[in-house]
């Protein structure tokens, strides 16, 4: 089956939603174990895992890249207890639309102060029979990003590194 990004997305995004693809073997949900961190290393700052608990969903991991927009770490909180994540259709809602469906959900949300969310949302299981998790990637960028997602990303990757002082984008 081919899965589809529903926006132009960073290409980041797009090589999260193919590195899941590829470890896919048939089903439509990978295991956690199964995450291929090397493919995804520079992405993991963007990268969270929510796990759905009594209806509720919990982050069970949540990249630095986050921590700004969630103003502070997501580990262990309920993204409803997370302002950036309450309200809004991208975290709740969508992850369990992914479950439910057993489908990557993706997408890009005008944020009230001008930047832009992308969002994926892609199926796990825990134990490899039930999908009772799912994988994300999110990216805020400014409101420019529309006319170019991926150096968009790259500037505001290069605000996060602690030696940007040092390194002059090309």
């Amino acid at each position: 089956m081919s899965y589809e990004l529903s926006v132009a997305a960073p290409s980041g995004q797009v090589k999260v939603l193919e590195s899941w693809r590829k470890r896919l073997r048939g089903r439509t949900f990978i295991m956690c174990e199964e995450i291929d961190i090397p493919a995804i290393n520079r992405e993991l700052a963007y990268v969270s895992v929510l796990s759905c608990e009594e209806g509720k969903f919990r982050f069970r991991l949540a990249g630095t890249g986050l921590q700004q927009m969630f103003g502070g770490e997501a580990r262990g909180k309920c993204a409803d207890d997370i302002d950036a994540c309450r309200g809004g259709a991208m975290w709740a809602e969508l992850a369990t639309r992914s479950i439910l469906r057993a489908t990557p959900v993706s997408g890009m949300t005008r944020m009230v102060d001008g930047t832009i969310h992308y969002w994926l949302r892609l199926p796990l299981s825990s134990d490899g029979v039930e999908i009772d998790m799912v994988l994300c990637h999110d990216r805020y960028l400014p409101a420019e990003a529309a006319m170019d997602p991926d150096k968009a990303a790259m500037r505001v990757d290069l605000s996060l590194r602690r030696d940007a002082g040092h390194l002059v984008m090309a």
